[in-house]
């Protein structure tokens, strides 16, 4: 195989590896009509249980900082549990675990999604087609200019996103949250601002779940290569 199509296939052998087993086919056309239809959601959906845990572990989180807050209130005679309640603790408890889960230890941010069994097949894989260095240096480069190109779409996607941010923003100021306009039409506009803020929703939460899951793909690559160059294997041998 040429360096592309031994790329690729490392590419295609990590997103086996996250998303799970592949519908394969043997006509070309057949295999993009499932990879649009069939992969591209467990694609998105990988990214949504991804983003689901981590907002998962941050509402775990606030009763715990409401606690703490407690008892730091207590120690320090700044009031009753009572009086934390009636202060909004819970929304301070809510912003602690947000800050939280946000700026995270960074061994714990590249440990999200990537599974050690997934990385040491991925990197038999890489050995099957690289045989020495040399080979796993080119296909390093080839996998780097595939998530170039990855990482380009997600920013135009996010740029498309943020302009039709700003329109829904505009059109809602202009029609909806505004007394020069009659009530039908005011009515008419916030229906059309709805639709198109369900519809930014929608996009919003795929880009993020692609995000996501781009992510522990690329990772995945990243520390299979690692892997696939430790010298240590071969002393070890």
């Amino acid at each position: 195989m040429s360096i592309f199509e031994e790329t690729v296939s490392i590419v295609r052998e990590a997103e086996h590896l996250v998303i799970g087993p592949r519908v394969k086919s043997r006509w070309k056309p057949v295999e993009s009509t499932l990879d649009a239809v069939v992969h591209v959601p467990w694609f998105l959906m990988v990214g949504v249980q991804e983003r689901l845990a981590t907002f998962g572990f941050g509402l775990f989180l606030v009763p715990i900082w409401w606690g703490i807050l407690a008892v730091i209130m207590w120690l320090t005679g700044g009031g009753s549990v009572g009086n934390l309640h009636t202060s909004n603790g819970w929304i301070v408890a809510g912003l602690m675990a947000t800050g939280s889960v946000i700026f995270r230890l960074p061994s714990r941010s590249t440990r999200l999604g990537i599974r050690p069994p997934q990385v040491a097949r991925l990197a038999a894989h890489i050995k099957s087609v690289a045989p020495d260095e040399a080979t796993i240096k080119l296909l390093q480069s080839g996998v780097a200019t595939l998530d170039s190109a990855a990482s380009a779409r997600i920013t135009r996607i996010n740029w498309l996103l943020g302009i039709c941010w700003a329109g829904l923003v505009w059109a809602a100021s202009h029609w909806v949250f505004t007394t020069d306009v009659s009530d039908a039409l005011r009515q008419e506009a916030m229906t059309r601002v709805l639709a198109g803020f369900l519809i930014f929703l929608f996009f919003g939460i795929g880009i993020m779940s692609y995000e996501a899951t781009v992510r522990i793909v690329k990772q995945t690559i990243d520390f299979a290569f690692l892997q696939a160059s430790d010298a240590r294997d071969l002393s070890e041998g």
